[in-house]
């Protein structure tokens, strides 16, 4: 295990390794300027110019969180909503009208972050 930056960055990658790490940054490569020509394209431009590149490398950035948040928001919505099946039913039996309103209420937040994640 190397105890030092320096001594990591002289590690040598594994032949399978090096060509995963190609083929990755090849296929980010090939989105990155075919984004970049879809926003030239927008713009009407006659060439690719470096600010497309970065334009182009900020879109996939958002996007990438983007998906990151409607996934969280989903996880976090799905749950509650089963948070509040399971606490409804129980305390429907129950006759507890104070964890009924509650477990509504959950009920609701979790459909709408679900959903929102849905849409977003």
């Amino acid at each position: 295990m190397p105890s030092k930056l320096h001594d990591a960055l002289d590690m040598d990658l594994y032949p399978d390794a090096k060509d995963t790490a190609i083929r990755i940054v090849d296929e980010f490569a090939t989105s990155l300027v075919l984004e970049a020509k879809s926003l030239a394209y927008q713009e009407k431009a006659d060439v690719i110019l470096s600010s497309h590149i970065e334009d182009a490398n900020e879109l996939i950035r958002t996007k990438r969180k983007d998906a990151i948040s409607k996934q969280v928001s989903q996880i976090i919505g799905g749950a509650f909503f089963g948070a509040f099946i399971q606490g409804f039913v129980t305390e429907l039996s129950n006759g507890n009208a104070l964890l009924i309103g509650i477990y509504v209420a959950l009920g609701f937040v979790g459909v709408g972050l679900f959903t929102w994640g849905l849409w977003k």
